[in-house]
């Protein structure tokens, strides 16, 4: 990933243009986690998942070029799900396991089966993947006494445990843990704003 961010229409702007590696290079750094994510929220066998990632991917740098970014009417993130949408349900249609699974609920049950809701699959991966990247992005600019705090809260202990194991007051402990929830969270709305 480059040292500065792109804003995501200025990222957007640049994999346009198919011969611009750093910046397919930088979209990939954002959204290739969260595409492998829902696809593999969306049930396929995880021995498929990168395969399928790679078609997605593929298809986005394809397809990319014909994109027309609308603020208000749509999200990036939105069409790149009905992309993922499509190319996994195709891979669920060829596939001859999926016909025999079709098949045998055909046969248990009288309504149609329902594939995975990809809209609310894709919101709950988006969430995971939007914190880790800013923890990603945070933490090395946190001072190590702050940081071994928020891990030590993040793992279950109560505070009063954290504050015996950091061998800091109570209070402490707690200023501690809340300076990184404020530099963390002000990492997810950035990246929420750049990537949404």
């Amino acid at each position: 990933m480059s040292e500065s961010y792109y804003t995501r229409h200025t990222l957007l702007a640049k994999v346009k243009d198919k011969h611009d590696d750093k910046s397919w290079e930088d979209f990939t750094y954002y959204y290739q986690r969260y595409i492998h994510m829902v696809i593999l929220g969306l049930g396929v066998n995880s021995s498929e998942v990168d395969d399928l990632t790679q078609k997605v991917l593929l298809n986005l740098w394809e397809k990319l070029p014909e994109f027309q970014y609308q603020p208000g009417k749509c999200k990036f993130r939105t069409w790149m799900n009905t992309v993922i949408r499509n190319i996994t349900f195709n891979y669920f249609r060829s596939s001859t396991r999926y016909k025999k699974r079709l098949d045998n609920a055909a046969a248990e049950v009288e309504d149609d089966v329902d594939m995975p809701d990809i809209y609310q699959i894709a919101e709950d991966n988006w969430k995971d993947h939007i914190s880790n990247l800013a923890w990603e992005n945070i933490q090395n600019d946190l001072n190590e006494s702050n940081k071994d705090c928020f891990l030590l809260f993040s793992e279950g202990l109560t505070a009063e445990e954290v504050a015996e194991k950091m061998a800091v007051k109570l209070n402490t402990a707690y200023v501690m843990r809340k300076r990184v929830i404020e530099k963390l969270s002000r990492e997810i709305r950035r990246l929420e704003d750049e990537l949404s």
